[in-house]
């Protein structure tokens, strides 16, 4: 079923359903004869940077040296574009602590290289996956590659303001408007609510997230702390990416799930969705 959109853009706060809904989104599409490639976090993606390593070609045996016990492993997870070997290193089976935090360290994401750059390099990969995927009858669903990385990378590392950050996400979505983006966001008004649901069922994943918030300069400028840090952190991002898509030149939905009724809410998806 050939169809204008070729890329679902599926959004929204921890715990408001986007992982799951993107699977879906992308098996309902694949069950109506379309190609659907689904693109979630950690594995290889072919616009976004987060949780991959990015290593210049030149650099990366020595970089990968100490690890030459298990480099068929990290060569299954490693994709080489435009002088960059793009490592998926959380996808890499292995028990080394050591390689893990390497990799971290070779991200662009956390303020690891200068907003230019970080700008740069996925301008550059956004036109590129653009180009390639107009050419091709397949769908492409990306969960949380727009707005979450971007908003907390230019929020929580550089303070960036409304108008600068409307700039930057109308200067990479044109890259893609060939593919009629259409764009999804789940939420929960009670942001608080949501997350104390999220930390009973990722056990530690809320002590790391307080420290994360906390210690980011946006914490740090605030003086946020403890679990408030965390709650302050998710509502000003929410607030912000919401100005976004009001401001995005592209087809969006915004999808409230007050009563945590997935059912409802995916029939609700279902009857948004572009066909």
């Amino acid at each position: 079923m050939p169809m204008k959109t070729k890329l679902i853009l599926v959004e929204g706060i921890q715990g408001s359903g986007k992982s799951t809904f993107a699977k879906k989104i992308a098996d309902f599409y694949t069950e109506h004869g379309l190609q659907a490639n689904l693109y979630t976090e950690g594995g290889f993606h072919p616009a976004d940077l987060a949780w991959n390593a990015c290593i210049p070609v030149e650099t990366l045996s020595r970089v990968l040296a100490p690890y030459s016990g298990f480099r068929e492993e990290i060569d299954k997870n490693t994709h080489i574009e435009d002088g960059y070997a793009i490592i998926s290193y959380t996808q890499v089976k292995t028990d080394n602590k050591a390689f893990f935090k390497d990799m971290e360290n070779h991200e662009v994401y956390d303020n690891r290289v200068p907003l230019d750059v970080f700008n740069g390099l996925h301008r550059s990969r956004w036109r590129a996956f653009g180009e390639q995927a107009k050419r091709k009858n397949a769908l492409n669903v990306f969960e949380c590659a727009l707005l979450q990385n971007h908003v907390t990378e230019l929020m929580y590392f550089h303070i960036a303001d409304d108008e600068t950050m409307k700039m930057h996400f109308n200067t990479l979505i044109q890259t893609v408007t060939a593919l009629s983006p259409f764009l999804i966001y789940l939420t929960q008004p009670n942001i608080r609510d949501t997350i104390e649901r999220v930390a009973d069922e990722r056990g530690d994943w809320i002590n790391r997230f307080i420290h994360y918030a906390e210690n980011s300069p946006y914490g740090k400028l605030y003086g946020l702390k403890g679990f408030d840090a965390a709650i302050s952190c998710l509502e000003e991002r929410k607030r912000m990416e919401l100005d976004v898509i009001s401001s995005l030149p592209i087809a969006s939905v915004i999808l409230e799930n007050p009563n945590y009724d997935w059912e409802t809410l995916w029939e609700s998806l279902v009857n948004n969705l572009p066909i």
